[in-house]
């Protein structure tokens, strides 16, 4: 079954350098159960630099997995321990990303929940920064 939820998205950013990058927003998306996950869907917009790719984030009791399609399209895959490489495809080009997850924290039922995860980032091999996503889902209310 499909419920209509509201999502808040947190990401910080720490670059090689020290810079530091936070993006904030809400959003609507959908959240569904397959098998021992939790599937969480919405649609990228402006704020993110990512308009006309769509996210889902597949949240396990190990693991995560957010996978994006359109223009950009991507898989990550973050496992405490495990650095995983993947390609990060743009209409700019390509770049092989390497996530080594440093915490996962899955706190999920099918009324929503929250997914912390803390991870390095490396490009091409060559160290990205450290960062941070935290994602807070919760039902939408409907109108009486």
């Amino acid at each position: 079954m499909e419920k209509q939820v509201l999502i808040t998205v947190d990401s910080m950013i720490s670059s090689f350098d020290g810079d530091r990058e936070q993006i904030s927003f809400v959003t609507e998306g959908k959240l569904t159960r397959e098998e021992d996950s939790y599937v969480i869907t919405y649609e990228e917009s402006e704020i993110t630099g990512l308009e006309g790719t769509t996210t889902t984030l597949k949240a396990g009791k190990d693991s995560v997995t957010l996978i994006r399609h359109g223009n950009v399209d991507s898989m990550m895959l973050f496992e405490v321990g495990k650095t995983h490489l993947t390609d990060y495809d743009t209409r700019f080009g390509s770049v092989i990303l390497g996530i080594t997850a440093k915490n996962v924290d899955v706190d999920f039922n099918y009324s929503g929940g929250t997914i912390k995860i803390d991870y390095v980032l490396e490009y091409n091999r060559s160290y990205g920064g450290s960062n941070s996503l935290l994602v807070r889902v919760v039902e939408k209310k409907t109108k009486a």
